[in-house]
């Protein structure tokens, strides 16, 4: 599958924005993305860690679009991001790109007026383009999911042995599903090992080689099953 970052690029330069987090992130260490404020750096945090998520280019295009004030100008959204196709079979099922724009939400509320005809003109190119354009402010980026992905941060680093995980993989294959606390308690038979098994099924979960549904509370008994690539595609 083509990636988008093979067409499109950052269109404008890195530079600090005063009063903001300017950084460059390293995304899943592949590439360098440019963010200018820590809503955008979250907003990258949590698409690095959804492995539906294949590709993000920031600053992708400038559109030009007409102000409240009936002047030219242009406009340059945050993020364009792509998503895998790999568990579509019906061609109107492919998720979409999305043209994303990271915006406080007091910010959206004071400047609309002003931000309303950018906002137009980009909806209408991502139209044209067959991708949809999605504003993300605070309510909408720090939900459950967010939460999910940041207990699961201190189980990242954590090792796991070979044959432990190999382990647990085969047995949770074989199983179909299981949930985190019954999962080593089919393996292992003393409370230290099973204890030990349980911080490696989290550990698993981090690397993403054990899924579940992560749009929901993370508990002794979420749900988990062996990635196969059949992900869920939810978005945000």
């Amino acid at each position: 599958m083509k990636r988008i970052s093979d067409e499109y690029s950052p269109v404008r330069k890195s530079q600090t924005v005063y009063g903001s987090i300017s950084v460059n992130y390293a995304f899943r260490g592949e590439k360098t993305i440019w963010c200018e404020s820590t809503l955008e750096r979250d907003f990258l945090i949590k698409q690095e860690f959804n492995n539906n998520v294949i590709d993000i280019v920031s600053q992708p295009i400038t559109i030009p679009y007409i102000t409240e004030l009936g002047n030219e100008s242009t406009y340059t959204p945050d993020f364009l991001v792509q998503f895998s196709s790999a568990n579509c079979d019906d061609f109107e099922e492919i998720p979409c790109p999305l043209l994303i724009e990271i915006k406080p939400r007091k910010k959206l509320i004071e400047d609309w007026n002003k931000l309303k005809p950018k906002f137009k003109a980009a909806n209408a190119f991502a139209k044209e383009k067959g991708w949809k354009f999605k504003i993300i402010n605070e309510s909408r980026l720090y939900d459950q999911y967010w939460e999910n992905i940041n207990f699961l941060k201190r189980f990242r680093r954590s090792h796991v042995d070979v044959y432990d995980e190999q382990t647990l993989i085969e047995t949770l294959d074989s199983l179909g599903q299981s949930t985190i606390n019954q999962l080593p308690a089919h393996i292992f038979k003393d409370k230290t090992n099973i204890l030990r098994g349980i911080h490696q099924v989290w550990a698993l979960v981090a690397k993403r080689k054990i899924m579940c549904d992560l749009y929901c509370p993370l508990t002794a008994e979420t749900v988990i099953w062996v990635n196969q690539d059949d992900r869920i595609v939810r978005r945000f």
